[in-house]
C-alpha cells in the first residue's frame, strides 16, 4: 500500500514538472505595436500640376481635396483640364493627416488678361505769331522781326508777344511855292527875297 502511494506521489511530481516546462517554452503572443505615419507632414507643391495629378497625390498622402474655379467661378468637370494656381495650406506647411487643402484652379482654355496700354505723353503746344512791326516773344524762345514782312516763330506758350502799335506818319507834300531851306526848314513865308536866313540858303 505504502509503496503505491509513493509510485502516485512521484508520478504526480513528474506530471507537475513537465507542466510547468511546456509553459515556459511558449513563446510570447503579444502583439508588436505598429508603425504610424507622421500626423503632420509637410504638404508637397501642386501649384502648376493640372488638378487630377494634384488631387491622386493629395489623396494618396490621406488630404482631402477641394478645387475651386477662382477665376470664372465655373464648375469643375474634366479634372484633367484645370490647372492649379493656388494652394492653401502653402507647399511645405505641416497639415494633420485627413485634413482639407484648398486648391484654386482655372481652365486651361481661359485667356490671360491683356497687358494695358500705357498713356501717351502730351507734347507742348507751339505759339507761332505774325506781325507786320517789332514781334517779341519772352517765352521760352523769342522772335524778332524789325522789317515790315511778317514773323513767325516757334517759342513755347508762356512768354509774352509786343506788336509795335505806332500810326504810320506820311510824309508832307510842300504846295507850290513854298520855300524849301538847304537843311530841311521849311520857311513859313512865300517871299524868296530874304529867306532861309540861317538855314544854309534855299534848297528849291
Amino acid at each position: 500500500m505504502k509503496k503505491s502511494l509513493s509510485v502516485l506521489a512521484l508520478l504526480a511530481i513528474m506530471v507537475t514538472g513537465c507542466s510547468a516546462t511546456n509553459q515556459s517554452a511558449k513563446p510570447s503572443a503579444e502583439p508588436a505595436a505598429a508603425t504610424s505615419a507622421p500626423s503632420n507632414a509637410p504638404l508637397p507643391n501642386e501649384v502648376g500640376k493640372t488638378l487630377d495629378k494634384a488631387k491622386k497625390e493629395l489623396e494618396g498622402l490621406g488630404y482631402r481635396v477641394k478645387a475651386t474655379d477662382t477665376v470664372e467661378g465655373k464648375a469643375i468637370i474634366v479634372k484633367s483640364n484645370w490647372e492649379v494656381i493656388s494652394q492653401d495650406p502653402a507647399a511645405g506647411a505641416s497639415a494633420p493627416e485627413a485634413s482639407t487643402v484648398n486648391l484654386g484652379v482655372k481652365h486651361l482654355s481661359a485667356t490671360p488678361s491683356p497687358t494695358p496700354t500705357p498713356t501717351p505723353t502730351p507734347t507742348p503746344d507751339v505759339v507761332v505769331g505774325v506781325g507786320t512791326g517789332a514781334d517779341v516773344g519772352a517765352g521760352n524762345g523769342s522772335v524778332a522781326n524789325t522789317g515790315g514782312g511778317s514773323a513767325e516763330g516757334t517759342g513755347t506758350s508762356g512768354g509774352s508777344n509786343q506788336t509795335n502799335t505806332d500810326p504810320y506818319v506820311a510824309p508832307t507834300v510842300p504846295k507850290a511855292g513854298t520855300i524849301i531851306c538847304k537843311d530841311g526848314y521849311v520857311w513859313p513865308g512865300t517871299t524868296r527875297q530874304g529867306a532861309c536866313h540861317g538855314h544854309k540858303g534855299i534848297a528849291n
